[in-house]
């Protein structure tokens, strides 16, 4: 498989996608919104706005605008990274990531759902956690969970006829498996109850392989989940990789190799394509968040 073309591809895509949120969002407004939010407590924002000669008004609470300056700053540190491959800038990218952690947290304390997010981007937003930010790790499970429950609540209602099954849709019986897996693992973090279903052929092999000492199957098992990750058409929003900021940075991949690590297995040999760039600095990155404001934000949000 040509994963280099992927990655280009997906870069072009990201570029574009940024290009087109720039132009079409103030983020002068939102950043302003998040200073507000941590100096004044303020979590209602209007942004006044004129079209066709009319007055219109933009409503936002503090998750939203979060998560908004999450897809501004992944994409931005995602372009950055490629660019000028070091610790610094994948720093950055961790950190930017985070900010849809923080949304999520922020969300399930104010009992709001983080509008345009799925069970499957709560399911790598966990991933980020578990990699990077295990402060914010169970809080993000917190909100996993409930939004699993909700989603069961909606099913039986028939709220939402266009869903599916759980065993096909939504990451259920694949990324969010291993998951679960990595997360028994540590103590306090029990899944067994949530999403008993069969479990996609690649990501079978993963969960049952992932931890071997023999480098050569570790390999394999990340061609297994690279093969899964870029076959993944990610066109709907019922696709486990549904936006394409999961598609740039394979957390799931990454994941594997922090568990190995926690247990003492050598990680040595270990290569793909798709991780490569990230290989030298997920074992370095310390110290996170890495900037002022969103320690500011983390602050405010995690107590």
């Amino acid at each position: 498989m040509n994963y280099k073309k992927y990655l280009d591809t997906q870069i072009k895509k990201t570029e574009s996608n940024l290009s087109s949120r720039l132009k079409n969002n103030d983020f002068d407004f939102f950043y302003n919104c998040i200073h507000e939010f941590i100096e004044d407590d303020k979590e209602e924002f209007v942004q006044a706005f004129t079209e066709f000669g009319m007055q219109f008004e933009n409503k936002y609470n503090v998750s939203g605008i979060i998560q908004k300056i999450f897809y501004e700053k992944s994409e931005s540190a995602i372009i950055q990274f490629v660019k000028d491959t070091n610790i610094e800038n994948f720093k950055k990218l961790a950190n930017s990531y985070y900010w849809l952690n923080l949304a999520f947290i922020k969300g399930l304390k104010n009992k709001q759902d983080v509008k345009g997010e799925f069970f499957q981007d709560t399911v790598f937003a966990s991933f980020l956690a578990y990699c990077f930010y295990p402060q914010a790790l169970q809080k993000t499970l917190n909100y996993l969970e409930t939004e699993y429950e909700q989603s069961l609540k909606e099913e039986s209602e028939k709220i939402l006829p266009e869903k599916r099954k759980y065993d096909k849709y939504y990451g259920y019986a694949d990324v969010f498996q291993l998951l679960k897996e990595l997360l028994s693992k540590e103590e306090n973090y029990p899944f067994n109850e949530m999403i008993d279903v069969p479990v996609e052929s690649h990501y079978d092999f993963a969960i049952k392989n992932y931890l071997s000492q023999d480098i050569s199957v570790v390999n394999e098992v990340l061609e297994k989940l690279a093969q899964f990750h870029i076959n993944n058409p990610g066109e709907s929003y019922l696709d486990t990789f549904n936006h394409d900021c999961w598609k740039s940075f394979p957390l799931e991949m990454i994941s594997i190799l922090i568990c190995r690590k926690r247990q003492g297995l050598s990680n040595e040999g270990i290569s793909h394509p798709l991780i490569q760039p990230y290989l030298s600095f997920i074992f370095e990155a310390e110290s996170l968040p890495h900037d002022e404001l969103t320690k500011k934000l983390e602050e405010k949000i995690i107590d």
